[in-house]
């Protein structure tokens, strides 16, 4: 485990000196949601076991060489498999191990993130960050309390800044994908059985309102009527 202190030191250089290589390389995972939620990490105390990033496919022939230079040590096995999507290094600094996502966040279910990052720094935007955590089909104590971390000190808005989370990118993904839209709200009401805070409370209300009246795709439609007959989410492990 690492400080949160020592993790968003390590994370905000790592970000910085990437800008200066022409990387654009962005913090993602519970340092991000640190970075962004200062009182809700503290509100919701979590041990923090590493930082992960990330950045696009266009950068992916520079990334080695980057990470190399700034004191990580690659998982050669890993990057060969899945380095069109996923990279491992072990930093040196931490003695911990690092996850570097390219263009898709996937794991129990997809994120189509992209250039989306160009719009938001150091950390992916706000909106993506909660979808990231609302997607584990298995939610752990400390993806709860990064979900209410979030929710204390951001609100819902028609734009990703430091204090606002994008809703409308939230509707939009949950209304195109049943699966997506599953999981979301069974997590939502987890976080609500977890949070005694009022105010996080009523976010999660209204999160889930807006979610229920958004209109919906014919894909999500048609998925809706299978219904849990068929699994609708990966396992991590599978992916």
């Amino acid at each position: 485990m690492i400080p949160k202190d020592k993790g968003l030191e390590r994370g905000l250089e790592v970000v910085k000196k990437a800008e200066i290589e022409g990387i654009q390389l962005r913090l993602i995972g519970g340092i991000a949601v640190a970075y962004l939620a200062k009182i809700g990490s503290e509100v919701y105390s979590r041990e923090y076991k590493d930082v992960d990033y990330y950045t696009i496919s266009k950068y992916r022939g520079k990334l080695d060489k980057f990470f190399e230079k700034n004191g990580f040590e690659p998982n050669s096995r890993f990057n060969a498999l899945h380095g069109f999507s996923r990279l491992i290094y072990r930093d040196l600094l931490l003695d911990t191990d690092t996850d570097v996502f390219l263009d898709d966040f996937k794991m129990c279910h997809v994120i189509r993130l992209g250039e989306r990052i160009l719009s938001f720094s150091p950390t992916i935007p706000p909106s993506d960050l909660l979808l990231t955590k609302m997607q584990v089909v298995k939610l752990t104590e400390n993806d709860i309390k990064d979900i209410a971390a979030l929710l204390t000190d951001l609100t819902f808005g028609d734009s990703d800044t430091n204090k606002t989370i994008d809703l409308r990118r939230v509707l939009s993904v949950l209304s195109d994908d049943w699966g997506f839209y599953k999981t979301f709200t069974i997590n939502l009401k987890r976080v609500g059985e977890y949070v005694k805070d009022r105010t996080v409370r009523d976010k999660l209300d209204f999160l889930y309102q807006a979610i229920e009246k958004s209109p919906k795709s014919m894909k999500w439609k048609m998925r809706s009527k299978i219904g849990e007959k068929v699994k609708w989410y990966d396992e991590p492990e599978d992916v």
